[in-house]
């Protein structure tokens, strides 16, 4: 069992009440005027196996009835089915590498319908029964595409079915160091390809950072999102507040803006070619200390979009390496209307760390942490 935390009494938004019982962890109370969120940690019992923590659920996802996680160990190449009613290790699965059912180089992962899972691979995208058996690849061409075609150094990376149109797919054009990043759309049936300029997009080139001074080389360049949702794709940038929905029936993007009055819109730090190690950490420590913006997902129970985002911090100016290591972090969320307006915005001094994998369930957001190696989560309720 972890400590029990000290009760917080800053002046917020909302009110935190912590709870515990069962597998439920850390107790605590906090009243606020406005709205409540009721909080407490679970930890997944792993059934004396290891979860693969390592990557921070980086290529997990929800099962259609959100009873599992699917978490993908590109360690053991198994995927590990996390039942998150009963708060335990299901099953381990089995993944081939190579042959007719080969599945490597995976980008993300997603439910399907009849429990089917699909992968969104660098060499395509690829439908899986759960007994690792292949049930569809997408075959895409690009050289054979008309319209916005790729020019040279770019490529279509991340690439989504569209569940309603599986002849249609998502992705992102880029060029090395986010010189370009754009939204693209691809018709297979008449193998077209079209192309959608954002503006937080464009801004992206800005944040690339390399190092090559004879002895050091080190390479940075900001993050980007695609996420599909029921009636299109959610797309952002991690340097940016601003993010944008993609309406599949509209063929239509339209951009989400508020102003944090937490953190800047923006990321004020700028990357380069640097000619010394010193410069490169300095900006890498710049721009870990920036907002970083995740994109938002959907409480359907609450008919509520919730997004968090974060500024790490450090305890001394000076730092070692290349790539410094923050102390902690301070974690924010904001609360959206079912029409993408802006509600409330409030810090989450619980949480001290930067955030990676979150996901709502029976109307609560669940905060993925790691619990001295074991798989936990902090949950969310709006009441």
């Amino acid at each position: 069992m972890i400590k029990r935390p000290l009760t917080y009494l800053i002046q917020l938004i909302f009110g935190v009440l912590l709870v515990s019982c069962g597998s439920r962890e850390n107790q605590s109370e906090e009243k606020y005027p406005g709205l409540t969120l009721q909080v407490d940690t679970v930890r997944i019992d792993p059934k004396d196996e290891l979860l693969f923590l390592k990557q921070n659920l980086s290529i997990s996802g929800l099962s259609k009835d959100q009873r599992y996680l699917y978490n993908f160990d590109t360690e053991q190449h198994q995927l590990e089915k996390i039942d998150l009613d009963n708060l335990m290790l299901d099953q381990k699965i089995s993944f081939e590498k190579e042959g007719p059912n080969g599945l490597n180089s995976i980008h993300s992962l997603r439910s399907w319908d009849k429990e089917r899972i699909f992968f969104s691979t660098w060499k395509g995208p690829k439908l899986f029964k759960q007994n690792g058996q292949l049930d569809r690849a997408w075959e895409v061409n690009l050289s054979d595409l008309s319209g916005d075609v790729l020019r040279d150094k770019e490529s279509l990376i991340g690439m989504q079915i569209n569940p309603n149109n599986h002849e249609e797919i998502y992705g992102l054009v880029k060029a090395f160091g986010n010189e370009v990043v754009e939204f693209a759309r691809v018709d297979l049936d008449h193998k077209q390809l079209f192309r959608y300029a954002l503006p937080a997009m464009d801004k992206l080139k800005h944040y690339t950072a390399s190092l090559n001074d004879g002895e050091n080389y080190a390479y940075y360049e900001a993050e980007t999102y695609l996420k599909i949702v029921d009636g299109g794709v959610l797309l952002g940038a991690e340097t940016d507040n601003e993010w944008y929905f993609y309406n599949s029936d509209y063929d239509s993007i339209s951009a989400v803006t508020s102003n944090s009055q937490w953190l800047d819109n923006e990321n004020q730090s700028r990357g380069n070619e640097f000619a010394t190690a010193g410069e490169f950490s300095r900006f890498f420590k710049q721009y870990l200390e920036g907002p970083h913006y995740y994109l938002p997902v959907y409480d359907e129970q609450n008919q509520l979009y919730l997004r968090l985002y974060y500024e790490n911090y450090f305890d001394s100016e000076e730092v070692e390496g290349l790539f410094p290591q923050p102390s902690g972090a301070n974690v924010y969320l904001a609360i959206y209307d079912k029409d993408l307006k802006l509600i409330q915005e409030t810090q989450l001094p619980f949480l001290t760390q930067k955030p990676s994998r979150y996901f709502t369930k029976g109307g609560m957001l669940w905060i993925f942490i790691n619990l001295e190696d074991d798989m936990g989560f902090v949950r969310l309720k709006l009441i």
